[in-house]
């Protein structure tokens, strides 16, 4: 039977033509290229033809994106949409109808009930922390009134013919003697004392209940309670820059403002305005500059360093890895699309260095600028690393650069910052290795037991951590807040300068506090499922075009983004078989 069938397809190919093969083998040709491109997309149970694509992106609103078509991604006429396809992982998908499906439980308020116990639980600690500290303190009055008896008596000893320089080493003593009022507060528990997962987890549920009868304080008014002091009316909202109006005043303890005309606008005037007068930022591995514009705005400035396509040599250490200033403007746009709102605004822009850098430098940094063999303008400034002339920052061509506009956030006197340490903070150095890189239990005996994070300071952490690995950046060693917005102000995500280093690997252990903790909060998860669905790489390319320097990542990079989305969903999904679902995807309110 089959050799009577074989017999008969090779008649029939014999009558055929040369004509209708050649036919049949473009045909197939066709298909083949559709299929590839995605004009055809084949499914277990239907073929569809996209003859026509769209040529605009069509996006859902729900989540965090309000209207987000007319926001920061603007519409395109011509749109690769090949060059964006995403992994469907089945997995993923299915873990998403898993946990829309335990919706209730997940949003579900503590009762009345839990919430005291938690609330008890949680204030037993930090009275057991403040009960330390005032015990500490005690002790150390104690006996900085003995030394001082001491101190007195050994000044009435005449007949000790040694006594001056005892004097000497009494003196030096006292310089490096710490005041009892400056002690700070030690908010880590004792090493046989341990605060449970549950425990944690109820902390954190909390945060939910709490948030309803809980006010949001603005910049706006901390100005209000400032002025009260200020006589000279210096921090008057009339005689301040524009700048405060438009953006300052609308910070809150949440997040920055998120108006989008209002960032819009920021982004306008840092890109465009003139430029007044330019300083070397104080300290920092690498040349930054801060330039104050014609409206009062003060901006700070990362130079082109290295081509978009650039990657750190697999040899170099994270800690002396070039500063991109592309990685800046990205950062932003991540931000921006993940809907934290906790990256200032950032934009490229091209400058004239002879006219707008040169001539408005302060002395110091005029006196570093020159002229290289090949006829452009450089500058090396003053940094701890790579400010000689072998790293000098240079005009391409000539006196053009490009560089990065961050918007300067509101300081003293108006609003204090607080500056802390990151609990997964690397030891930058070469040999040694930090204490949770090889310590997996690390989470639960250390960071738990640390009464700062027994409140949304956590899941922001983890928000943080989120963040640096979808942008890789291993280059976390502080964060910073605005504590006179509250106890509970956010994370500024500052510093992104070292990120999109890695193109074709992805460092996990920037993960490592959500991997080793397996606590997310819902509302971060919730938005990072609208990228993956929509399309992570696709948003992020047409949030950029918006900017000046565009295009500011390469292709390669955004494909990073997708599978750098597709990874954190698959350690996501290791943490709810390991934990529980309603233990790891957590609902703070916020």
């Amino acid at each position: 039977m089959i050799v009577k069938i074989r017999r008969l397809i090779i008649n029939k190919i014999r009558h055929l033509s040369l004509a209708r093969l050649c036919i049949i083998f473009c045909l197939l040709i066709i298909l083949f290229t559709s299929y590839i491109y995605g004009l055809v997309e084949v499914s277990s149970h239907q073929v569809v033809i996209n003859i026509l694509p769209s040529n605009e992106i069509q996006i859902d609103n729900d989540y965090f994106l309000k209207n987000v078509e007319n926001q920061i991604i603007p519409k395109s006429e011509k749109t690769n949409q090949s060059k964006y396809d995403h992994l469907n992982d089945k997995k993923i998908k299915s873990f998403f109808i898993r946990v829309n499906e335990n919706r209730e439980l997940i949003e579900r308020l503590l009762t009345e009930a839990e919430s005291k116990h938690a609330a008890d639980t949680k204030n037993s600690y930090l009275s057991l922390i403040n009960e330390r500290h005032e015990k500490l303190k005690k002790e150390m009055e104690k006996e900085l009134e003995l030394l001082k008896k001491e101190e007195e008596k050994n000044k009435n000893n005449k007949n000790d013919a040694n006594q001056d320089n005892n004097d000497d080493d009494d003196e030096d003593e006292d310089e490096t003697r710490i005041d009892p009022k400056d002690l700070k507060v030690k908010t880590t528990l004792n090493d046989d004392e341990s605060v449970s997962r549950e425990e944690i987890i109820s902390f954190l549920k909390l945060e939910k209940v709490n948030r309803k009868s809980k006010h949001a304080k603005s910049v706006e008014e901390l100005l209000l309670e400032y002025k009260i002091h200020d006589k000279n009316n210096q921090y008057d909202l009339n005689y301040l820059p524009g700048i405060w109006k438009m953006y300052h005043r609308k910070i809150n303890e949440l997040k920055l403002d998120n108006d989008l005309t209002n960032v819009k606008k920021v982004l306008k005037s840092m890109s465009s305005l003139p430029v007044i007068s330019c300083v070397e930022k104080e300290r920092g591995t690498q040349i930054k500059l801060i330039l104050t514009l014609s409206d009062g705005t003060e901006v700070l400035v990362k130079p082109m360093k290295v081509a978009r396509n650039y990657e750190t040599p697999p040899d170099h250490f994270y800690f002396v890895d070039f500063e991109r200033h592309h990685a800046e403007i990205a950062a932003f746009h991540v931000d921006w699309l993940m809907g934290f709102y906790r990256v200032p605004p950032t934009v490229g822009r091209v400058f004239n260095m002879t006219t707008e850098l040169m001539q408005k430098a302060e002395p110091d940094l005029e006196r570093t600028f020159f002229v290289s063999p090949g006829g452009n303008l450089c500058f090396t400034g003053h940094c701890s690393y790579y400010c000689d002339s072998t790293h000098a920052t240079c005009g391409k061509p000539k006196d053009r650069m490009e560089g990065s506009v961050q918007l300067m956030l509101p300081g003293k006197p108006v609003v204090k910052w607080d500056t802390a340490r990151h609990p997964y903070r690397r030891t930058y150095t070469k040999r040694k290795k930090a204490e949770w890189e090889t310590n997996d239990d690390y989470c639960e005996k250390t960071v738990f037991k640390n009464t700062i994070y027994h409140s949304k300071h956590f899941l922001d952490l983890i928000d943080l951590s989120v963040f640096d690995f979808i942008t890789s950046n291993m280059d976390r060693h502080h964060y910073e807040r605005m504590i006179s917005l509250g106890n509970d102000s956010f994370m500024i995500h500052l510093d992104n300068g070292r990120s999109f280093g890695k193109i074709y690997s992805d460092e996990l252990s920037i993960l490592a506090p959500f991997k080793q903790c397996c606590l997310i909060r819902y509302s971060t998860f919730k938005r990072l499922q609208y990228l993956y669905e929509n399309g992570f790489s696709k948003l992020l390319d047409h949030s950029l075009k918006v900017d000046p320097l565009y295009p500011i990542l390469t292709d390669d990079h955004l494909k990073s983004v997708d599978r750098r989305l597709i990874l954190l969903f698959k350690e996501i999904i290791k943490c709810v078989d390991k934990k529980g679902l309603l233990n790891v995807i957590i609902d703070d309110g916020y």
